[in-house]
């Protein structure tokens, strides 16, 4: 849907205004530095513009069908980082140190697709922390990784299982791979340091399977609106509330932070999520190319921009769906690594850009839709402050 053209609502309604961000009347000066490029994201959704209305029914089902695939989708991830790290430790067949990096960098766009969820077993034994620790203020990934590595007794996945939370996922393996200490000496077979990656990859292979597993015994409840949700309605209207959630945490953590618009405009690197990896902007993607997904649908569901249709003024929706190509767009441009461009560029025009696109997202969601459908926001159970 062009956001030029609204879909005529069944009865008249009043015109909405959204107020510019702060960020935006600041910069509204600026001047977008090119061309945005499309996303090309596997699990991006085709346009369903033709589509206008759907079923809560359809979509709380869609829902849980696509987040059910991402769920699959990381367990498979997370367990070939651990087959190469076993075949690359043990000298065994062709795998390289640069394979690893890559199955990494894989594990963390799965797990971005699904980490978003404020609902279901993602929250629950500390899923999201066993998998990756962030935000990490105090640098207890190294600390603790360090520490380990210092000793002498035998490392073992079942062991970790023992350990601070801090060494039970992604984190530690980033720091191993990727962390300027170990430029000049970079892991090799049959060492401490593999014996710590195999059982830290095993640990987190380990994990997405049970996640897998719990995401599958709650899914049905998402599809049916049952269990956790009143009715379908409920259901979709609970993604909505985890988007907006979310935003505002990408917003505040993942860019204000390390950009420093909180702190004076002074830029912080270390800030950034997966600044060891860079895989800050990335990240970012993969999260916002889900929900996208979710709220495009596809050619046969409409998604949950095609139920609000039916519930707000379409124009709130088709705002919306504009904001989120906007966004998508404008972090398709940048590279991967945030701390990267943070380091030789703190006042990049098109990072900025991009900042502006996701801030008039999270704010469409926060103070227009959230309002219209009566939802209202509690605590935030993914903040690591």
């Amino acid at each position: 849907m062009s956001r030029d053209t609204f879909t005529s609502a069944a009865i008249p309604m009043k015109p909405f205004t959204r107020k510019p961000s702060p960020l935006a009347l600041m910069t509204s000066a600026m001047t977008l530095l090119g061309t945005a490029l499309l996303s090309t994201s596997t699990l991006a959704a085709s346009d369903s513009s033709s589509a206008n209305t759907t079923s809560a029914d359809a979509v709380s089902q869609f829902a849980a069908d696509t987040l059910s695939e991402a769920h699959q989708q990381l367990a498979n991830r997370l367990a070939q980082l651990s087959q190469h790290s076993q075949a690359f430790c043990s000298a065994e067949g062709d795998v390289t140190l640069e394979t690893l990096k890559e199955d990494w960098r894989s594990a963390m766009l799965g797990l971005n697709q699904v980490n978003w969820v404020e609902m279901g077993p993602i929250l629950q034994n500390s899923r999201q922390w066993q998998l990756y620790f962030w935000p990490d203020k105090k640098d207890l990934v190294s600390g603790k990784t360090r520490a380990l590595l210092a000793g002498d007794a035998p490392i073992t996945a079942d062991g970790l299982a023992e350990q601070s939370i801090v060494m039970q996922g992604l984190g530690s393996v980033e720091f191993q791979l990727f962390d300027a200490r170990y430029a000049d000496s970079p892991l090799t077979a049959n060492t401490r340091r593999c014996e710590l990656m195999t059982a830290n990859t095993a640990y987190a292979a380990s994990t997405g399977k049970t996640l897998l597993e719990e995401w599958q015994q709650f899914a049905p409840q998402l599809a049916d609106g049952t269990g956790a949700f009143s009715d379908p309605r409920d259901a979709v209207l609970s993604l909505v509330r985890a988007m907006t959630v979310q935003l505002e945490a990408i917003k505040d953590r993942k860019l204000r932070r390390p950009i420093g618009l909180d702190n004076g405009g002074t830029a912080n690197p270390y800030a950034a999520e997966s600044w060891r990896g860079g895989m800050g902007l990335a990240n970012i993607g993969a999260t916002l190319a889900m929900m996208e997904t979710l709220w495009l649908g596809n050619d046969e569901v409409a998604g949950i921009q095609g139920y609000l249709n039916q519930q707000v003024d379409p124009r709130m929706v088709a705002s919306t769906t504009g904001d989120f190509a906007d966004a998508r767009d404008a972090f398709a441009a940048l590279p991967a690594d945030l701390a990267g461009m943070l380091r030789d560029d703190p006042r990049n025009g098109d990072l900025q850009q991009a900042m502006i696109h996701l801030e008039t997202l999270q704010a469409g969601f926060a103070d227009t839709l959230n309002p219209a459908l009566g939802l209202s926001l509690g605590f935030n159970s993914t903040d690591g402050d």
